[in-house]
């Protein structure tokens, strides 16, 4: 697998690992039961410099490829995909900032984002308006001299804590206009016509804590609009979501790698020491052939989601396709494979005191976050077909 990477991000590579033993993984029973706080993790990881891997230099990044961002996810999934969520929440903001933003909007929130000082949050979907982004109701109304922020988000990622929030909203100037979709940079911090919601229990990826946000006539700036001016189309609005979504969908597929290598490495070493009839399980064909698939599958990922990765800056007509198509085969690799962990491990794989209940959890909350299975499918094929 090295062979397709460069001995600097090998290099990273061991570091981001390093990184993540010491700081993640020990808080990851914790992380899961909502006692550990998520922030902490997320704002560390902005003060390595990691959060900023991708941001230009000017703006206080290290500007590598994408590559090495999916690598240190990669790593974070490994001991808990959900904090690869709640960075996929504050990446895209990133990633739209970065593509659409004034120089005024970049040059203030970028260098804050990538230190971690800021943490940001993605506040598109609502309870009509899942996949469907054209759904979308909330509004921004009236002239520049008063706009106002109007409607209810749900899912939000980060939203508890997060202290900027890009959120999509239709921009109307009078109650007969049905207004085109938009982009509003909105300061979270300001509490007072906005209400975050409890948080949200799931059954896996717990420690990306999400939450419905409403916002209530939130008075905002004309300059928090996303671009010098307004998309000219719902359209273009639309494939501007769909491109951080193909970033959020890489980012989920490397946490699936890392979870998928997480589900082998216990399997493994189950099947090594538990006895059964005289032997361990591992002499068992049935047994060996789960690993076998299990390390296949694996292996496919890993390649899927680096050449997505890779795509995103070195042949970009292509990114949202292979965004596609790693999001669907490691999310349902790692659904299955982290079933089989638990049939390996028996009525031990039941009990919350083993790690495969989590992978099991979390895996299966991987196939429906940021765009689930049967929608990546229409994606390819809708590809295919172009």
């Amino acid at each position: 697998m090295n062979t397709f990477l460069s001995s600097e991000q090998q290099a990273l590579q061991a570091q981001y690992r390093a990184f993540v033993k010491e700081h993640i993984a020990p808080h990851a029973k914790a992380l899961d039961s909502g006692s550990y706080n998520t922030r902490d993790i997320i704002a560390d990881l902005g003060q390595q410099g990691y959060l900023g891997i991708c941001i230009p230099k000017e703006y206080g990044g290290q500007a590598l490829p994408f590559l090495n961002f999916i690598l240190l996810v990669e790593a974070i999934g490994e001991v808990d995909p959900g904090i690869a969520l709640a960075i996929a929440g504050h990446a895209q903001v990133v990633e739209l900032l970065s593509k659409f933003g004034t120089d005024k909007q970049k040059s203030r929130y970028l260098p804050l984002l990538a230190r971690g000082e800021c943490l940001a949050t993605l506040a598109v979907t609502e309870e009509t308006a899942g996949s469907d982004f054209s759904a979308v109701k909330s509004t921004v109304q009236g002239t520049k001299d008063k706009l106002t922020l109007t409607g209810q988000k749900t899912w939000v990622v980060n939203g508890p804590f997060a202290n900027l929030a890009l959120v999509m909203a239709r921009y109307t100037e009078s109650a007969e206009d049905q207004g085109r979709l938009s982009f509003w940079l909105v300061d979270m911090d300001n509490r007072t016509e906005l209400n975050v919601g409890s948080k949200q229990g799931k059954l896996g990826l717990r420690s990306a804590i999400t939450s419905p946000v409403a916002f209530n006539g939130l008075s905002v700036n004309p300059e928090a609009l996303l671009s010098e001016k307004r998309f000219d189309n719902d359209e273009q609005a639309l494939d501007a979501i769909r491109h951080a979504q193909s970033v959020s969908k890489v980012i989920m597929a490397a946490s699936a790698v890392g979870l998928l290598e997480h589900a082998v490495d216990e399997s493994v070493q189950r099947a090594r020491t538990r006895e059964q009839f005289g032997s361990t399980i591992g002499r068992l064909q049935a047994i060996q052939w789960k690993l076998a698939d299990m390390s296949v599958d694996s292996s496919a990922a890993r390649l899927m989601t680096y050449r997505a990765a890779w795509s995103k800056d070195e042949k970009p007509e292509q990114f949202s396709k292979y965004a596609a198509m790693c999001k669907l085969f490691a999310a349902r690799g790692a659904r299955l494979h982290s079933s089989e962990a638990v049939q390996i491990f028996g009525v031990l794989g039941l009990s919350d005191d083993e790690p495969v209940e989590k992978l099991y959890r979390d895996a299966k909350a991987l196939e429906i976050v940021e765009g689930t299975s049967e929608i990546q499918k229409n994606i390819i094929a809708g590809l295919a077909k172009a």
